[in-house]
């Protein structure tokens, strides 16, 4: 028995307690109980991995399971038999690191996705559970909280659950028993408006989405409704930026309404992506070749005229053509 009297915090209030009985070999020292109303399988799985991994130190932590009202408790201590080998503030102070841990990894793994479906159930009603499930992903996305999701969504990630496990850390300095669902709503009011801001901007982000597939609805129409001027339009893309258009024989594909098109360019603010997209509307080819130059996975533009033609768009990967620094023109 290493001491018969020790120091504990409650609500900052220091209180001595009699450790006589609890370092007694073969009795349990108490250290905090966990209280869960929701995804106790999942809660109970990973608490269970991070004291797997404190047991390697030499430190078993056991879990016992007690109801109160609809509330489950994980209450967690370990055998007085430590005490042999290390001292009561030691076992504390690293079995509450290695709770907080599976706590804070709780939060961000299961809780946050709840709290994010709430909020926007909440916030946006009104928009159709499509909708909703949509600006969920979006949400998610921004929080780095797709699975294997890389990136500076990750490292949000990483500095959002650091800063929820250093409020774990802070309360347990004061506090053996934490329920979880209340320690996110009462004490993590900043983590909440932090959720709030991120749904916020998803919403944002959809509905520049749900205007653009409007937008191109519209010019697949355009497309459908008009006759193909031109059978073929081979697409090269030139030093300065601007692309140059070939029919199917290598010609250079001009006309009046491309030239009043491209004039348009030197009067506002229309860019070469922009011009290019109204020029094939304008001639609604049949068949619409993108060359090796401008064939660039996650090329913006390339995706929108393939939502907007579908299956016209072919890419070309070597050519004559693909290796034209200045495509030659055929008389």
């Amino acid at each position: 028995m290493i001491c018969n009297i020790c120091i504990i915090f409650k609500g900052g209030i220091a209180v001595f307690r009699d450790t006589h009985n609890i370092t007694e070999r073969g009795e349990k020292m108490d250290l905090i109980s966990i209280g869960v109303s929701d995804e106790i399988d999942q809660v109970y799985e990973r608490l269970t991995l991070e004291l797997d991994v404190l047991s390697k130190q030499g430190i078993d932590v056991c879990i016992n399971q007690r109801h109160q009202g609809s509330i489950l408790f994980l209450d967690c201590s370990v055998s007085g038999d430590l005490m042999d080998n290390y001292s009561y503030n030691d076992i504390v102070y690293v079995s509450k690191h290695y709770i907080a841990n599976a706590i804070s990894n709780i939060i961000i793994d299961f809780w946050e996705m709840k709290i994010l479906r709430k909020i926007v159930d909440s916030n946006y009603y009104y928009f159709s559970p499509q909708e909703r499930e949509r600006i969920l992903a979006f949400a998610g996305k921004t929080l780095g909280a797709e699975e294997n999701y890389k990136g500076e969504g990750c490292i949000y990630r990483l500095s959002r659950k650091a800063r929820v496990l250093q409020k774990i850390l802070d309360y347990l300095d004061c506090n053996s028993k934490i329920i979880i669902d209340g320690f996110v709503r009462f004490r993590m009011r900043d983590y909440i408006a932090e959720l709030e801001d991120a749904v916020d901007r998803a919403v944002e982000e959809y509905l520049m989405e749900r205007e653009y597939n409007e937008f191109i609805k519209l010019l697949r129409y355009f497309v459908e409704i008009q006759e193909p001027k031109v059978d073929t339009v081979n697409i090269l893309k030139n030093v300065d930026g601007s692309y140059k258009l070939l029919d199917g024989q290598g010609h250079t594909i001009n006309s009046e309404l491309l030239d009043d098109l491209g004039g348009e360019v030197s009067d506002s603010s229309i860019n070469y992506d922009d011009l290019l997209i109204s020029s094939l509307i304008t001639l609604a080819p049949s068949r619409i070749v993108f060359h090796s130059v401008t064939a660039v996975p996650g090329n913006e533009i390339l995706d929108t005229i393939k939502k907007v033609f579908h299956q016209k768009v072919a890419i070309c990967h070597g050519c004559d053509m693909c290796y034209m620094k200045k495509p030659l023109e055929k008389e």
